[in-house]
């Protein structure tokens, strides 16, 4: 492979051909970089995938240290722009992120296998799971370990959320907007897609409109100098370096070998065969829908999702709960959720059409609409949109804190999700470990009669 100049201005950096997982960069000096081929991206994404606990920006921290500084695959700008990237669509932010490495490396199919990479670990954790649930579930000691679970759980979102409010909702008109889209997602059942097409319209209506239509007084209370949040755990989202040389032009990737349409139509024919069409083309549609919505690291879509899941009778309250706990605990994003779902209404082909479809959008996204975002990312209006995007997802996560939280059986779970949130507001901690923590501890307070 011919070596291709670096992109950014001042490194020298230039990449190389690489198509052995064994050449680490280690070795080579801090000018040169390398590309890996399509199987080491895989494998650094595999592996990513089976230790990516906790979601969000610890796992993107992962991302940094294994393709900047271990790999060299990137250079810190490089991953600071795909990590913004990741993070303006629905989705899990690591797996995003992978997913947009992978396009820029290797097109299509890179993106597709950095997704996959990330992914699957985690879905074959869940589905083990929840073969084990549907067998051994309804054992006292699981229910109870699980239960602690659901209510650190919740604890967790309080926290996102609350560091979210201080980090990206300051304007009066953001909090307004943050408390629109609660209502909307808890009183008016509307999906996580409509909330966020709305804030994303009122955030830059409030940009546009704030120089032309308000007095100066008035508009400074809207105009923002403030920081703009991550939707994904509250995090600052960067904006584009001033210095920062234009991105050379890119080719949309094409689908242009015939194995993906041999796989469709063996898939179609396998469906057909097995009797499960309309059961399994209905579950296609509802989570490919609310993965259009899945701003927020899956937390987002939790009060829509559970309300098409009880209408269609695919799962009770405490399966919803024990799914979104198992979603969290095991690794990758927390959409694998959907996963178990699946598992508990069609068996394992129900878990592979609800996970393929939920991921579907969020990965189509990255593909065609990814590079048109790293160009357009420090554009006026896009900041205005995720000015509005951010309250949006504050809303919809203190939403999904109220759906769950309305599940609690007793004060000892109440207690659970305070500790939990209490903690992480105040420490660094994985939010594994404080999942971990809230089943050990409603378990011990179960032996103890309480």
């Amino acid at each position: 492979m011919e070596a291709q100049t670096g992109e950014e201005s001042g490194s020298g950096a230039v990449l190389r051909g690489s198509d052995d997982w064994a050449q680490g960069s280690a070795s080579l000096p801090t000018t040169e970089r390398m590309r890996p081929s399509r199987r080491s991206f895989f494998l650094a994404s595999l592996r990513l995938g089976m230790v990516g606990f906790g979601g969000g920006i610890s796992v993107l921290s992962n991302i940094d240290d294994t393709l900047v500084r271990r790999h060299r695959w990137l250079t810190p700008r490089e991953f600071a722009h795909a990590a913004t990237v990741a993070q303006m669509l629905p989705g899990g932010a690591a797996a995003n992120a992978l997913a947009f490495v992978g396009l820029r490396f290797g097109g299509w199919g890179g993106a597709l296998l950095g997704y996959l990479g990330f992914v699957v670990p985690g879905m074959l954790a869940v589905t083990a799971l929840a073969f084990a649930y549907v067998r051994y579930g309804a054992l006292p000691a699981a229910g109870v370990a699980l239960a602690g679970c659901n209510a650190a759980v919740v604890g967790i979102i309080v926290a996102i959320t609350l560091k979210m409010v201080r980090t990206g909702v300051g304007m009066p008109w953001q909090m307004a907007v943050a408390a629109g889209a609660l209502l909307l997602c808890t009183v008016g059942s509307a999906s996580p897609a409509e909330v966020v097409l709305m804030s994303i319209g009122v955030g830059v209506a409030v940009d546009l409109g704030a120089r032309r239509a308000l007095p100066r007084a008035l508009g400074a209370l809207v105009r923002s100098r403030s920081r703009v949040a991550l939707p994904d755990d509250g995090s600052e989202l960067r904006r584009a370096h001033p210095d920062d040389p234009p991105r050379p032009p890119t080719t949309p990737p094409s689908v242009r070998s015939p194995a993906v349409l041999c796989a469709l139509a063996w898939g179609l024919a396998l469906t057909h065969a097995g009797g499960l069409d309309a059961a399994l083309v209905e579950m296609a549609v509802v989570y490919f829908r609310t993965g259009l919505g899945a701003y927020g690291g899956g937390f987002a879509i939790i009060p829509h999702l559970k309300v098409m899941v009880a209408s269609h009778g695919w799962a009770t309250d405490r399966q919803f709960a024990d799914a979104v706990a198992i979603g969290k605990l095991t690794p990758g994003p927390v959409l694998l959720m959907a996963t178990f779902l699946g598992y508990l209404e069609e068996g394992l082909p129900g878990a592979v059409v609800a996970t393929v479809a939920i991921f579907a959008a969020p990965f189509l996204l990255v593909v065609l609409a990814g590079t048109w975002l790293d160009r357009m990312r420090s554009r006026r209006w896009v900041r205005a949109a995720l000015r509005g995007l951010t309250p949006a997802v504050v809303g919809l996560m203190a939403g999904a804190a109220i759906t769950l939280g309305t599940g609690f059986r007793d004060q000892a779970e109440v207690g659970i999700a305070a500790a939990a949130a209490l903690t992480l507001a105040r420490f660094p901690l994985n939010p594994v470990w404080v999942l971990v923590l809230g089943g050990v501890a409603r378990a011990a307070l179960h032996l103890l009669g309480v």
